[in-house]
């Protein structure tokens, strides 16, 4: 057995596994979109069974907490693939993301367990956002792994995309927070904020969906950057496209999501192109990643000689 695992390159279970998390995680969006997050009052069974009653709300529910049973599922074999094959970066990141798989399942009972989707208060807006949150880190942490080890790392990169795939993913988290503190209609109109450039930031929900604003807007100045360099040096100017085109599609549907009063599909795909875009550039800057702490190895190595 182990010699026929040994045989099947780890790029394939971790490229299913990716796939796998990034539909659970539209499936997560949609089930707290449509207030379906408790249709199962009990956890790890729904109403005490693997076979609920058949109810629509229900069956979202518990069609997520499946679909997240196979994603773990998945995400073991995934490890057991990656540490039968490789030492070193590869290990630790798989290794990083059972205790994450670990934390984002005991997260999602406690948030069952407690009722947080109706908890109006920061310890609900704590449990539900770091549920999603974990799932980010997980998809990050299994692009990272991925391109560990399906290419060379050895590149000339200089950091430029690193800080946009940062800039990107806090931007990311910030959309969750206004997301599950209910602050997305905050601002209610665009391009100002309560018919300001600059609105009255006294008010939490106003202050975050603002400043989620702003970032959005320093992600598309650097993502513009980013397209002029490649041209200048005519150099990845594919892949400058690509960000770039993602970026206006993911702020396209931001400033859908305010003018449609939060249209189901269109939160949907809102949330949908942002992980599209965060995978896209943990992808593209894992490479800067892994050189730093590759040439830093190399540099102890060569001072303890």
């Amino acid at each position: 057995m182990k010699k026929i695992i040994g045989s099947i390159n780890p790029t394939y279970p971790i490229g299913l596994t990716i796939m796998f998390l990034y539909l659970l995680m539209i499936m997560g969006a949609f089930v707290t979109s449509t207030g379906s997050g408790l249709a199962c009052p009990d956890w790890p069974l729904c109403y005490g069974s693997v076979r609920p009653p058949f109810r629509i709300n229900i069956w979202f529910e518990w069609g997520h907490r499946l679909l997240g049973g196979v994603t773990g599922l998945l995400l073991i074999i995934s490890t057991i693939f990656v540490w039968l094959r490789y030492k070193g970066a590869a290990r630790i990141l798989t290794a990083l993301l059972l205790g994450l798989l670990f934390l984002g399942v005991l997260i999602g009972g406690v948030t069952v367990l407690t009722e947080a989707p109706y908890l109006d208060n920061i310890f609900r807006i704590a449990i539900v956002s770091s549920h999603l949150i974990i799932a980010t880190m997980v998809l990050v942490s299994l692009i990272f792994t991925l391109r560990k080890i399906s290419t060379n790392s050895n590149v000339t990169e200089k950091g430029y995309t690193f800080f946009l795939f940062s800039l990107v993913y806090l931007q990311v988290i910030m959309g969750i927070l206004v997301r599950y503190s209910r602050a997305s209609l905050a601002c209610p109109d665009f391009p100002l904020c309560q018919g300001q450039i600059i609105p009255y930031l006294g008010n939490s929900a106003v202050a975050l969906h603002f400043t989620h604003r702003i970032t959005a807007g320093a992600v598309l100045l650097f993502t513009l950057f980013m397209l002029y360099r490649a041209i200048k040096g005519n150099h990845g100017i594919r892949a400058a496209v690509i960000t770039l085109s993602l970026v206006l599609l993911q702020a396209a549907f931001g400033i859908s999501v305010v003018l449609t009063g939060m249209f189901l599909p269109v939160i949907i795909m809102h949330g949908a192109t942002g992980f599209i875009l965060l995978g896209w550039l943990a992808y593209q800057s894992a490479p800067f990643l892994f050189s730093k702490r590759d040439r830093v190895w190399k540099m102890q190595v060569a001072g303890s000689r």
